[in-house]
C-alpha cells in the first residue's frame, strides 16, 4: 500500500503512482504466510511475481523463507517497477541469491496487464514484456495507494471500463484485478492493501471480484497500529485462485484477524494485558485480548470471516461473540434509521476559501456581500452532543447564492446583489477553475453540492463525519450544515418527536458498539467515520414502546439542560440513557 508520499528524486510519474515502501517486520510476515503456500506446491519451476517490487524488500523476505525451506531453485522471480531509481536496490537484495531466474521488468504494471489484454491506451504505452505471459504461481505485493480524487476521473474511469469495476476506483482496485488474471488457477496472492475495500460503499465491486475468483484464507484488518507513515489503514488479503468461478457461490468461511489500538483508561494496569515486541508479533500470536507495546495498548479480534451470498455487501469482521451480539440487536430493533428519516451530507462548495469565512464583516462595504446571502453554518467545530449551548453561535457564515423559486432550487440573480457580485467577480478566476462545475451547466459562482435550502428549516440532527466518539446534536434554528458534517431530518409524515428518538438512540453507547462491529470503519487515534451508510443503517426501535417514550424523554430534557448549561459530555443522565437503550433492544446493562 504504497501512498503518495515519497522523496523528491523521484520521477514524476513515480509521484502520480505513490510509493511508501513496506516495513521489515510486515513483509516478513507475508512472505512467512505465502513461504508454506510454496512449500506445498507441485508447480516446478514456482514462478513468483511483484507487481509494484521497489527496491525488492517483499521478494527478499519470501526468498529468505525459500531459502530455508530448501527449494529455492526451483523458483522464477519477477519484479515489476516504473521507477529506475530502484534499480540499485533491486540488485543488491536480489543478488544474495544466486541460485534463482530473476527479472525486473520496467514499467507499469497496469499498462502491461492491459497489453496483455489487449487493451493498450491505458497508459499510452505500446509494449508488453514477454516475461509475464507465462502465468504465476505465488503474487506477493504492496501496490500503489492512489485514491479516485488523486488519480483524476478520467484516468479512473478507463481503469474501471478496462477492469471491470464501478464505484470510486482506488489504483490498488486495478491491481488485484490485474495480477489475478496472471496467475494460475491454484496459484496463491498476498497482498497488502488499504482496509477500505472491506468497509466501504467504493470497495463493493473489489469485494465482489475477490470472492468471486477466489478461496479467501485469512483477512487481517491492522487498523490505526500506523505501521506505515501515512494516513492509510491497511490490510492483508491472502487467498488462492479458484479454479474456476462458481455459478452459485456458496458463502465463503476465512480466517480474520482484526487490530485497533485501545482507549481504555484503566487498562494500563490490568492483569490481562499480553507485552509483546511489535505489531507484527502481535498478529503472529493470534489469540484475542489486549497486548501492550511500546507504542500503547492494542486490542486484538480474530475468528471466522463469513461472506453472505451477496459479497459486495460489508465484510463485518466480528467473532461469534459479537456477530450474536449483533444479531440480537437487529432481531430486537422495530427498523432502521432510514425507514423513518433521511441522512445527507453537508454543503460542498468546493471553494471553502471564498464561500466561507468568519470575518465577512473586515471587507470593503463595495465587496461585503449583503445579509441576506451569508447564512451561519454549522461545521465540525460546532459539533458536541445534544445541541448548541444556548450561548454559542456557529463560528462561520457561508455565502449562499442560491434560493427556491416556486418549489425548485436556483442560484439567485447576483444583479440583485451588487455588493456579493463584486466579491464574487473578485474570485472569478478561482471559481472558474472549477471546470466541472461549468461543464455539468450551472454558473461559475454556484456552490458545487448545495442541497436543497427549503429544507434547512426543519428540525434535525447534525453530526461530524469524523470523531472519536458520537456528536449527534438537534438544530431547531435553520443553520446551514457544511460538507464536513452529515444531518438527519424525517421522511414527511413522521410524528416530530421521532427525531428526540433517533438522537437518543445515535448518543448511546450501545449504537456505538453497534456502529464499530457493524462497520468496522475506525481511523487512526480511535476515531470513527460517520457517514450516511452507516448511520442509516443503525437499528431504531419501536416508537410507541414504553422504551422509546422514555428515551424521548430523556433526550428532550438532555437539550434543554445542555441549551441551558452545556454538560454534552459529562451529563449525569448519560448513564440512564445507556440502561434504557439496553433494555430497548432486549440486553441487561452488563451485555
Amino acid at each position: 500500500m504504497k501512498s503518495l508520499r515519497m522523496s523528491k528524486t523521484g520521477t514524476t510519474r513515480r509521484k502520480i503512482m505513490g510509493a511508501h515502501y513496506t516495513p521489515r517486520p510486515l513483509a516478513d510476515f507475508l512472505a512467512d504466510r505465502l513461504a508454506c503456500k510454496a512449500r506445498d506446491s507441485h508447480q516446478t519451476p514456482v514462478r513468483i511475481l511483484d507487481p509494484a517490487c521497489g527496491d525488492g524488500i517483499l521478494l527478499e523476505s519470501l526468498l529468505t523463507r525459500l531459502q530455508d525451506s530448501g527449494i529455492l531453485h526451483h523458483c522464477e522471480v519477477v519484479g515489476v517497477d516504473p521507477d529506475p531509481l530502484v534499480l540499485p536496490g533491486w540488485e543488491r537484495r536480489m543478488g544474495r541469491f544466486g541460485e534463482v531466474h530473476r527479472q525486473l521488468v520496467r514499467g507499469d504494471f497496469l499498462d502491461i496487464a492491459a497489453t496483455r489484454r489487449g487493451e493498450t491506451e491505458l497508459w499510452q504505452s505500446r509494449s508488453g514484456d514477454p516475461t509475464l505471459e507465462h502465468a504465476f504461481d505465488i503474487v506477493i505485493a504492496n501496490p500503489p495507494y492512489v485514491r479516485t480524487q488523486l488519480l483524476g476521473a478520467k484516468k479512473a474511469q478507463q481503469l474501471a471500463v478496462r477492469y471491470g469495476l464501478t464505484g470510486r476506483i482506488d489504483l490498488y482496485h486495478a491491481f488485484l484485478v490485474g495480477a489475478t488474471e496472471i496467475m494460475r488457477a491454484g496459484g496463491y496472492m498476498g497482498i497488502i492493501t488499504s482496509n477500505r475495500f472491506l468497509s466501504t460503499a467504493g470497495g463493493s465491486a473489489i469485494r465482489g471480484y475477490l470472492a468471486r475468483n477466489y478461496e479467501i484464507e485469512e483477512v487481517i484488518d491492522l487498523g490505526d497500529t500506523k505501521l506505515f507513515d501515512a494516513a492509510v489503514l491497511p490490510a492483508i488479503f491472502i487467498g488462492r485462485r479458484r479454479q474456476e468461478a462458481p455459478m452459485r457461490r456458496a458463502r465463503t468461511r476465512a480466517q480474520f484477524i482484526k487490530v485497533y489500538s485501545h482507549r481504555d483508561r484503566g487498562a494500563k494496569t490490568r492483569d490481562d494485558t499480553r507485552p509483546t515486541t511489535g505489531i507484527m508479533e502481535m498478529v503472529k500470536d493470534g489469540k484475542p485480548g489486549l497486548y501492550r507495546t511500546s507504542h500503547g495498548l492494542f486490542n486484538l479480534t480474530s475468528g471466522e470471516l463469513i461472506i453472505g451470498r451477496d459479497p459486495t455487501k460489508i465484510w463485518s469482521l466480528t467473532s461469534r461473540e459479537e456477530a450474536a451480539w449483533l444479531r440480537r440487536v437487529r432481531d430486537a430493533a422495530f427498523g432502521l434509521f432510514e425507514d423513518v428519516a433521511v441522512v445527507r451530507v453537508g454543503i460542498k462548495t468546493t471553494a471553502d476559501d471564498v464561500f466561507i469565512r468568519s470575518d465577512w464583516n473586515t471587507l470593503p462595504p463595495k465587496i461585503r456581500p449583503e445579509p441576506e446571502l451569508l447564512r451561519d453554518l454549522l461545521t465540525h467545530e460546532d459539533a458536541r452532543r445534544w445541541t448548541v449551548p444556548g450561548t454559542a453561535h456557529p463560528s462561520a457564515l457561508v455565502l449562499y447564492p442560491h434560493e427556491v423559486s416556486r418549489g425548485r432550487r436556483r442560484p439567485v440573480d447576483l444583479e440583485r446583489y451588487p455588493r456579493a457580485k463584486a466579491y464574487l467577480e473578485s474570485n472569478r478566476k478561482r471559481l472558474q477553475r472549477r471546470e466541472y462545475v461549468l461543464n455539468a451547466g450551472r454558473r461559475w459562482y454556484e456552490i458545487w453540492v448545495p442541497q436543497n435550502p427549503d429544507a434547512w428549516a426543519a428540525p434535525k440532527i447534525v453530526f461530524p463525519d469524523i470523531s472519536p466518539s458520537p456528536r449527534f446534536y438537534l438544530d431547531l434554528e435553520g443553520y446551514v450544515v457544511n460538507g464536513d458534517c452529515y444531518w438527519i431530518t424525517l421522511r414527511p409524515g413522521v410524528p416530530r418527536n421521532i427525531i428526540y428518538l433517533l438522537l437518543a438512540l445515535a448518543n448511546s453507547s450501545l449504537m456505538t458498539r453497534f456502529h464499530d462491529l457493524a462497520f468496522n470503519n475506525k481511523l487512526y487515534s480511535a476515531r470513527r467515520r460517520y457517514i450516511t451508510q452507516y448511520v442509516a443503517k443503525y437499528p431504531c426501535s419501536d416508537p410507541g414502546s414504553p422504551h422509546s417514550q422514555k428515551l424521548i424523554a430523556l433526550a428532550r430534557q438532555m437539550v434543554r439542560e445542555t441549551k441551558r448549561d452545556d454538560q454534552s459530555e459529562d451529563h449525569p443522565l448519560h448513564a440512564e440513557l445507556d440502561v434504557v437503550v439496553q433494555r430497548t433492544f432486549g440486553l441487561e446493562p452488563a451485555e
